[in-house]
């Protein structure tokens, strides 16, 4: 996470930011505020000024994101979901909470005697990781074992010479 701090020392500006880790955004702003305005106020490190902490527009933005793109994989996964949305939570002031990034575990395991259902449930993983539109390396690796997943179903159904589904 990045975290940007905005402070006022007699009379001039100052921002410092620490630099973001991989795939994370702006999270918290501090801004630096003589009185409270509203947000969690704290003693500025080095000074008598106090600081506010609130949740940028880019940190809501972004919790937006993280929250359609994993519904959106959860819509099309239907039963081959093997857990609830996982979030990555930063807690804000006044216990607003701000999604960072997110996660759902997936049933990657074939259906026991059923290649033909594995090879439906294995098309609708592929459908699941590429639904939000702009998938993850996640959602690429889960989509690759998915393919796996599917032709070797389709081994299995030509093995036993069953005319394959298209469901």
């Amino acid at each position: 996470m990045r975290i940007v701090y905005e402070y006022d020392r007699n009379g001039a500006a100052a921002r410092r930011s620490l630099p973001p880790g991989p795939g994370r955004e702006t999270v918290l702003v501090i801004s630096a505020r003589k009185g409270p305005s509203g947000g969690e106020s704290r003693a500025s490190p080095g000074s008598d000024a106090a600081y506010e902490v609130r949740i940028s527009d880019e940190a809501r933005a972004r919790d937006r994101a993280v929250r359609a793109h994993e519904e959106a994989h959860l819509s099309v996964l239907g039963g081959a979901a093997a857990s609830p949305v996982l979030y990555d939570i930063v807690s804000g002031p006044g216990g607003e909470n701000v999604a960072t990034g997110g996660r759902i575990a997936v049933d990657m395991s074939e259906v026991p005697g059923d290649p033909e259902a594995t090879l439906r449930k294995a098309r609708r993983i592929i459908a699941a990781a590429y639904a939000p539109g702009d998938p993850s390396a996640a959602d690429a690796r889960t989509a690759a074992r998915a393919y796996d997943m599917a032709r070797k179903a389709r081994e299995e159904i030509s093995r036993e010479g069953l005319p394959p589904t298209y469901a």
